[in-house]
């Protein structure tokens, strides 16, 4: 009986994985289409950074519902602060001038950024909660 639920968990979790991924392109195309700033930063890469971080929190949901546990340093400090830092580093660029960003174009070209911010959302779920 306890694998049925277990099944029914996983295919809820792919029906809304299918759900965010629809209405998350959707809301990134709608940002990218306003060619607004808010401080600098356009709106596309707003809404691709809220997009990969509440993908990454999603993802973190494929292990379980997430249940408050000790607090993991070595997966916060060593994970999630240099993924943030690497998800952030465009946006400090436009006020700061920071040092090596034509590496981090080359190194982000396709969609490193949106795989930082991925690994940004799932690395701070993971570090703060356990899971089922």
């Amino acid at each position: 009986m306890n694998k049925s639920k277990g099944y029914f968990y996983y295919l809820l979790w792919i029906l809304g994985a299918l759900v965010l991924v629809y209405y998350g392109n959707r809301f990134v195309g709608a940002m990218e289409q306003n060619p607004e700033k808010v401080l600098k930063i356009s709106y596309g890469m707003l809404g691709n950074l809220l997009y990969g971080l509440v993908l990454g929190a999603y993802v973190s949901l494929l292990g379980g519902l997430p249940n408050r546990r000790k607090f993991q340093r070595p997966l916060f400090f060593f994970v999630f602060l240099p993924s943030l830092i690497l998800m952030l580093y465009p946006v400090l660029n436009l006020y700061l001038n920071m040092p090596y960003y034509s590496l981090y174009k080359n190194i982000a070209a396709q969609e490193g950024h949106f795989f930082f911010t991925l690994l940004c959302g799932l690395s701070l779920m993971k570090s703060l909660f356990g899971s089922r």
